[in-house]
């Protein structure tokens, strides 16, 4: 006969179902502690540490640069199309992208340095109360990113009277300066030119009459100002003048987009600025 198991006590059988229900709690206390702690992972690393003056993280996300050239006065429509331009340019920067305003001058002897730059640290809507504080973003990207640039916009407005337009040399410019870093290449590009695109330097006027866009692009005048626009998307905002019949044809916006292309650049919007 084959020996008979002895009956577990009702102490056993208690102390049994303790045990497994002490397993039960730890593995969800566990479970749970994963969770908090990955969560929090997940807001902590999205978060990133931003440059007291410009919001900028030490590598943005993308790099937006707004080129002015204001030779004449603006009238009063081109002044409130110009600034609804750039309140919708300013809204479009996303979450820890770039924007630099810069002004188009001679670099004979130095690059262009930006007017302002500041980066946008999001806004409430980036944000949740579990992951962050939306009304503490909201307020930085206002008094940090916002005002400062609607400052910085109020004067751009304003002629500058200069002599020369080098538009195509400030480009340049802002393509090494801005768009060439280490780090920059893998990141979203654009480049926003306002002005009346008519280049005036002594290589190159287009005051006089507007060149050929096949005979200008093998000129040694375009070699020595062109750069590499490759991946960057660009916008021309066209500001018109009193006689634009004349010294702005259909012409003038084509040779820009001949000599952009010629350079790796893609033209993403032509805008004629109102007035």
């Amino acid at each position: 006969m084959s020996a008979r198991r002895p009956r577990r006590s009702r102490a056993d059988e208690r102390l049994a179902k303790e045990r497994r229900r002490g397993l039960l709690q730890f593995g969800i206390a566990g479970a749970v502690i994963l969770a908090v702690g990955a969560f929090y992972f997940s807001a902590v690393s999205g978060q990133r540490s931003l440059d007291p003056v410009t919001l900028c993280p030490e590598n943005p996300l993308s790099v937006t640069v707004l080129l002015v050239d204001v030779t004449d006065p603006m009238n009063r429509p081109q002044q409130q199309d110009f600034l609804n331009q750039l309140a919708r340019l300013k809204n479009s920067i996303p979450r820890y992208g770039q924007l630099s305003v810069m002004r188009v001058d001679s670099t004979s002897t130095n690059l262009l340095a930006p007017v302002i730059t500041r980066c946008s640290p999001g806004t409430a809507q980036d944000t949740d109360e579990m992951k962050g504080n939306p009304a503490k973003i909201q307020r930085q990207w206002e008094s940090g990113f916002s005002e400062p640039l609607d400052r910085a916009f109020a004067g751009l407005v304003r002629a500058n009277g200069a002599a020369e337009s080098p538009i195509m040399e400030s480009v340049q410019s802002v393509a090494l300066t801005e768009f060439q870093k280490a780090g920059r290449e893998g990141i979203a590009k654009r480049l926003v030119i306002a002005s009346d695109l008519l280049q005036n330097t002594d290589a190159i006027s287009f005051y006089k009459a507007v060149p050929a866009s096949d005979a200008f692009l093998r000129s040694d005048a375009f070699r020595r100002v062109r750069t590499d626009l490759r991946g960057v998307d660009v916008e021309l905002w066209q500001l018109q003048r009193l006689d634009a019949s004349t010294t702005q044809p259909r012409a003038l916006s084509a040779l820009w987009e001949a000599a952009i292309g010629e350079q790796g650049g893609a033209i993403q919007r032509l805008y004629n600025v109102s007035g």
